[in-house]
């Protein structure tokens, strides 16, 4: 299983021929493949936001999901993507976390730090469907779209910098109470990981934005390896 988070693709940032040469890459393997959110820098599922970057990106995924997994969580960058897209994924989720038959939890991570008031007021006031109903009825998507980037950027900055650390293990453990032994996030573009006694394991990827790495996921024997996506075709 390949898993990626925060790759915050977009034209203007140019990283997007790199993400879909990482793509290829993953076609050439017999992995699954796990996007844990904010995979876009801006996603509105709506027509009158999404460009060819989004249509190609749903168009690949439609045609791998034929002989793989493509998951894909929500993260707080995409917005109703789960109500409109899902059909292109395997399965697309808009909750806080996802949890297989396996015992693995997926989280974009964004909603884990509960002492965050201001920003799940946030998350709450712009994920719901009064907000869907007038961005469909605006005139004018562009100047709309980017008030929400300036918006999602400036409640974004804090939560990278800071580690609620005590909040990631309090979920850690209350999930593996629940029998999951393995949790991987995002959102905090930073590597982390936290082990319990029991030695299960939750793991915030690095950011693909400033890496470029992806987790690799070998479930027997357990085996957990962060990597640039360039290794998981060393011929590339």
């Amino acid at each position: 299983m390949i898993i990626v988070a925060d790759s915050h693709i977009s034209k203007t940032r140019g990283n997007h021929t790199a993400f879909f040469d990482m793509l290829a890459a993953v076609e050439k393997t017999d992995h699954d493949l796990i996007f844990l959110g904010d995979i876009f820098d801006l996603w509105i599922a709506l027509p009158p936001f999404e460009d060819d970057l989004h249509a190609e990106f749903l168009a690949w995924c439609r045609k791998r999901k034929k002989v793989r997994t493509v998951g894909f969580m929500e993260g707080n960058h995409e917005f109703f993507l789960a109500s409109q897209r899902a059909q292109s994924f395997s399965w697309c989720s808009e909750g806080a976390w996802r949890r297989d038959d396996a015992g693995t939890l997926f989280a974009h991570g964004d909603q884990i730090n509960r002492k965050d008031k201001k920003y799940l007021a946030f998350r709450k006031l712009t994920k719901n469907s009064l907000v869907k109903f007038f961005l469909q009825k605006l005139p004018h998507a562009p100047v709309a779209a980017a008030s929400i980037k300036k918006a999602l950027h400036k409640n974004s900055t804090s939560q990278h910098f800071t580690l609620p650390r005590d909040e990631i293990e309090r979920f850690a453990e209350f999930w593996f109470a629940e029998g999951v032994t393995t949790v991987f996030m995002g959102h905090f573009h930073r590597e982390y990981c936290y082990r319990s006694q029991q030695s299960k394991e939750l793991h915030i990827l690095p950011d693909w934005f400033s890496s470029q790495k992806v987790a690799l996921y070998q479930q027997n024997p357990k085996k957990i390896t962060m990597m640039h996506w360039k290794e998981l075709t060393p011929e590339i």
